[in-house]
């Protein structure tokens, strides 16, 4: 009888991400040209900077690049499988600082000089956001750009250090600008919080009225960062990114927006080009690492005296652990996939993002009333890939936390996200809150159907959707409750914030879950199916036991489901092993692109070379 093979094309498209693009091609062959970006001060912030002008000259225009979220996307995942420090640095230069232009004035060519020096990469963009001082900063931006009508321009300027601003800023002896939020006062009026386009640095140091202070280390992720000041520095009025806004002739100050909430939302509507591709470069990571820590298992020997000689992936719990990974990398792809469907139906969509929820406010961060499933999606794609590269470190032993071997460079990148490109637990709250306060449609005691197994790749999407019904009316019930004894504000939530984290990762493990079986859905292929959908149930077997605790203390499943768990591990992994090749073939970054030796045939020789 003759087995259906899937193609490997089709394949490599559905579990890889973005792939057989020429951009992409021209993107790996640039970055092969130099090595990675050193850590530390001085010269590596020139070399980052030299390598953002070699990228950006394999880029299509500005204008072009951002109309589709597929090549912003094999930007994302070709810059961070080969060097995630750079990436960072790609993030603000392209998703925030020009992102933010394209958003809120067009064609970054309106702006002159400092356009023209952004799209080139001449002069490396920054994004001014957060300040040091004070939690949330992002709802209380201190930093202003007061109006002088007699001038017509605006001054910027930080209160006291509490204000001063945090960033991966580099060398302040190269070209800088930045996209700074301030909050505009006229006539003695906050007027909410609009950005400007301001230079910072050029190949003399600082320019005048900007303090930049020494480098501040991250070790999770070697850039320069620093704190950034401004003290008096005088903007024309076309640096105000003004998106509609104006001040008439006699002063009067005209918002279409209606309010400072408005404006902070549409201000930093920036992050939903962020969420949107960060996802798939996450996902990419997730992959890379999987599969590198697989190669490795599969050719490293064991001497334990049960099986001398054994190959370690031939143990269940290397098996586990490793398909698990895999199995997760997969999810957080068909995630990344939906991040772009997301943004792409939103670009379309009248009054902004189908997934902002305005009428919800910001309790503790702007990002859920900007786009709350993009939100979302990024939180737990950081932390799903942190989860992968750090459980991959593990399982390599010593060669998982060598330098060479990627897998901390990508543990970094994801663990330092979780608070950058907006706090993850604060997405979280601020989620779980909005889901408790519309709640009253939901019926409240859906578990999974009975004639669904465990083994099955619908079955955790059934789970977590129950999980999420039981959550969303036990946080509902409880908040009626608090308000009815009068409590307000942190009184009334404070004994409900772990509620409304839990509610809020529920919610993102099922967007994640319907990400995976829309996937699912779409293939038809039955070679394909026989690889992808054990893949699928493996992630939600791997999921339902780390997550076994909070979904018997709701009851949607109970001890005896539990205890089946690792022989229905065993069972899945047996079927996905003899695709383990093409698996690796499909979801591993392009031949050539990534220079770690872990899964190199002869790992000791290959990492011999790399330290020649």
């Amino acid at each position: 009888m003759t087995t259906h093979l899937p193609p490997r094309g089709e394949l490599t498209e559905i579990v890889g991400g973005t792939r057989s693009d020429a951009l992409r091609n021209r993107l790996l062959l640039t970055l092969a040209e130099d090595a990675p970006a050193a850590a530390g001060c001085g010269e590596g912030a020139l070399r980052v900077h030299r390598r953002l002008r070699r990228i950006a000259q394999s880029l299509p225009p500005v204008a072009e690049l951002f109309r589709d979220p597929e090549q912003l996307a094999v930007l994302s995942e070709c810059v961070a499988l080969t060097d995630p420090p750079l990436y960072m640095a790609v993030l603000s230069h392209y998703a925030l600082c020009l992102g933010s232009i394209v958003t809120l004035a067009g064609d970054p060519a309106r702006l002159g000089r400092q356009g023209e020096a952004l799209a080139s990469a001449r002069a490396k963009g920054v994004f001014l956001v957060t300040e040091i001082g004070d939690a949330s900063s992002h709802l209380g931006i201190r930093t202003t750009a007061r109006f002088e009508p007699e001038s017509g321009e605006f001054v910027l300027r930080t209160p006291d250090a509490r204000a001063a601003k945090f960033s991966a800023v580099g060398s302040p002896r190269t070209p800088q600008t930045a996209v700074v939020c301030a909050r505009v006062v006229t006539d003695g009026t906050d007027r909410g919080v609009f950005s400007f386009v301001v230079d910072l640095s050029d190949e003399s140091g600082p320019l005048p009225g900007v303090e930049i202070s020494r480098s501040l280390e991250v070790p999770a992720l070697p850039l320069d960062y620093a704190l950034v000041r401004f003290h008096g520095v005088r903007l024309r009025p076309e640096q105000w990114l003004c998106d509609g806004a104006r001040i008439a002739a006699d002063g009067a100050f005209h918002d279409p927006l209606g309010s400072p909430d408005a404006r902070l939302q549409r201000t930093l509507c920036v992050g939903q080009i962020l969420w949107a591709t960060l996802p798939s470069a996450m996902a990419a990571m997730a992959r890379e690492s999987s599969v590198q820590a697989l190669r490795f298992s599969a050719r490293r020997r064991a001497h334990g005296r049960l099986a001398p000689g054994a190959k370690v992936l031939d143990c269940r719990t290397q098996q586990h652990a490793l398909l698990g990974c895999l199995a997760e990398s997969f999810a957080l792809t068909c995630a990344g996939r939906t991040a772009r469907e997301i943004w792409t139906r939103s670009r379309t969509t009248p009054g902004g993002a189908p997934g902002a929820q305005r009428t919800n406010g910001m309790a503790f961060a702007p990002w859920t009333a900007v786009d709350r499933p993009l939100a979302v999606l990024k939180a737990l794609s950081v932390r799903g890939t942190a989860r992968v590269a750090a459980e991959c470190q593990h399982r390599c032993g010593l060669a998982g936390f060598l330098h060479p071997n990627m897998l901390g460079g990508y543990h970094g990148f994801a663990h330092a996200f979780e608070s950058a490109g907006g706090d993850s637990q604060l997405i979280l709250l601020d989620a779980g809150r909005a889901l408790a306060q519309e709640a009253g449609r939901a019926n409240g005691t859906g578990a999974p159907p009975p004639d669904v197994p465990v083994d099955h790749p619908g079955w955790w999407l059934a789970t977590a959707r129950a999980q999420e019904t039981r959550l969303t009316d036990a946080l509902h019930q409880a908040l009626g409750r608090r308000t009815q004894t009068g409590a307000t504000g942190l009184e009334l939530w404070n004994p409900l914030l772990d509620a409304a984290r839990g509610l809020g990762e529920a919610y993102g493990n099922r967007l994640m879950a319907e990400a995976v079986t829309g996937v699912l859905e779409a293939v038809h292929d039955p070679g394909l199916l026989a690889v992808l959908r054990p893949l699928a149930a493996l992630y939600g077997a791997v999921e339902a036991r780390r997550l076994s605790g909070p979904l018997q203390a709701t009851g949607v499943l109970d001890a005896a489901t539990v205890r089946t768990l690792p022989a229905v591990l065993d069972a899945l992994c047996d079927r996905l092993l003899p695709h383990l090749p093409l698996l690796e073939d499909a979801m591993g970054a392009p031949s050539g692109a990534v220079s770690a030796p872990l899964g190199a045939d002869d790992y000791a020789a290959a990492l011999t070379a790399s330290l020649n």
